[in-house]
């Protein structure tokens, strides 16, 4: 429960006289000034956390979606790579006998 400005001045004009101002402010401190402070209840933490949790699996769920597509481009990188070296080999080796059969 929120405590107002008039609320929190009213039980601290009354309670300071009879048991102290420190002991007041403690008091006081126990309750929230605004809506903002008020404490998490169980069942508010759940929720978040259930949320957050059906929101991480989804993002798992997209990652090995992700994993699968750069399996695939790996591949293709991997079969072009191969036809690139081959056809190097072949280049080369040819370069090497028109050297020497021009030398």
């Amino acid at each position: 429960m929120t405590l107002t400005a008039k609320h929190r001045n009213s039980i601290y004009r009354t309670l300071a006289p009879l048991i102290g101002e420190e002991e007041t402010e403690a008091l006081l401190s126990e309750f929230p000034a605004r809506d903002l402070d008020e404490p998490v209840t169980k069942e508010f933490l759940r929720a978040e956390l259930a949320d957050f949790r059906a929101e991480f699996a989804g993002l798992r769920g997209e990652f090995a979606g992700l994993r699968g597509e750069f399996a695939a481009h790996e591949g293709r990188i991997n079969d072009r790579l191969r036809q690139q070296t081959i056809w190097m080999s072949g280049l080369m080796t040819t370069l090497v006998g028109v050297v020497a059969l021009v030398s």
